[in-house]
């Protein structure tokens, strides 16, 4: 038996098909990864993942069996998600993936910074996009992801007296917005800073801050 050749593009984009050719009468089709591209009985290739696929053409007849073999390389035709957190303290950095390989990183403004790698590094208080791009033989593809960058914060400094009648008030004050105020025992009690004295003894007022 003769095998041919056979004849053909050499790529494919996932979900797309291409058409396989070979001029040898009665053989019969066959992929070495069917999930990543499947031929069918008239040599049409589809591409089903990323990946390389062997695609071979048998011929036989009482003598032997030969077959022509074709590589086919299976594209992405899109993007797959980005993954990573939403959310980095300026100064530190994290490293962002993308299933699909061979793609470009990019931010969209200046609160952060990412390398080719994907290691984002977060440059200041904001919101920036991170874009990933796939430019390959099915076309452009592009995924995004919105990236919270925040501040490392202080509680600032408390201000206002340290002592305390029992059955008095006295305001305390911290310039660190969006604290909490709390007391350590049931010998005072706070509200937004208002300290009131509830029994002789010693009381330590917490203004503790929290992000991200």
């Amino acid at each position: 038996p003769v095998a041919g050749s056979i004849s053909g593009p050499s790529s494919v984009c996932v979900g797309s098909a291409i058409s396989l050719t070979d001029p040898a009468a009665g053989g019969t089709w066959s992929s070495t990864a069917p999930s990543v591209a499947t031929v069918g009985s008239t040599g049409s290739v589809f591409g089903v993942g990323s990946g390389v696929a062997v695609i071979s053409y048998s011929v036989s007849n009482t003598c032997s069996t030969v077959a022509a073999v074709h590589t086919v390389n299976v594209v992405p035709s899109g993007v797959g998600p980005i993954v990573g957190p939403d959310t980095i303290c300026a100064g530190s950095f994290v490293t962002m993936t993308d299933t699909t390989a061979g793609g470009s990183w990019s931010v969209s403004n200046s609160t952060a910074t990412i390398t080719g790698g994907g290691v984002l590094t977060g440059i200041s208080m904001g919101v920036d996009s991170i874009t990933y791009t796939v430019v390959n033989a099915c076309g452009t593809a592009v995924t995004t992801k919105v990236m919270t960058i925040g501040a490392y914060l202080t509680a600032g400094t408390i201000l206002g007296g340290n002592s305390v009648c029992a059955g008095s008030s006295i305001t305390l004050t911290d310039a660190a917005p969006g604290g909490v105020w709390s007391a350590s025992n049931s010998n005072a009690t706070v509200t937004g800073g208002v300290t009131t004295g509830v029994a002789e003894g010693v009381d330590t007022i917490l203004h503790t801050v929290t992000s991200s």
